[in-house]
């Protein structure tokens, strides 16, 4: 499964589209988190990896701004790894590791839906990629 991130700007966010595409590519979408009012919105999903590219095209064909990959960035030289951020992630996206170190799966993030982590973050090292 591959994660998107779905942006719909105002202008098309009375629109079906995420229902079009459902249809039109007969892929099963599973939505995690979404946050849509008149002005526009969000919507965070998972697709099957056969689906991803084809999907992907028809949404950015609608006007919707789609991003795939890791939705945080850690800034390696403010973070102490002090696993702050650790207890917060309702996902799964950190880990402590063995050796006491904090590992970040960004592909596991909700980004900009949670935003659980950053606030936890002490010494403000984690951030959304915009």
């Amino acid at each position: 499964m591959v994660r998107i991130l779905l942006r719909f700007k105002g202008d098309i966010v009375k629109e079906p589209i995420t229902s079009k595409v459902i249809l039109e590519e007969k892929a099963p979408i599973n939505i995690l988190a979404a946050s849509i009012n008149h002005s526009g919105g969000e919507i965070l999903a998972e697709v099957p990896d056969e689906y991803t590219d084809r999907i992907i095209q028809s949404f950015k064909s609608k006007g919707v701004e789609v991003r795939v990959g890791s939705f945080i960035h850690v800034d390696e030289e403010l973070c102490v790894e002090c696993g702050a951020c650790f207890s917060t992630c309702p996902v799964g996206a950190i880990e402590i590791n063995s050796n006491y170190s904090v590992k970040f799966h960004g592909e596991k993030c909700l980004g900009a839906t949670c935003g659980l982590c950053i606030d936890a973050c002490p010494f403000r090292a984690i951030s959304i990629v915009k």
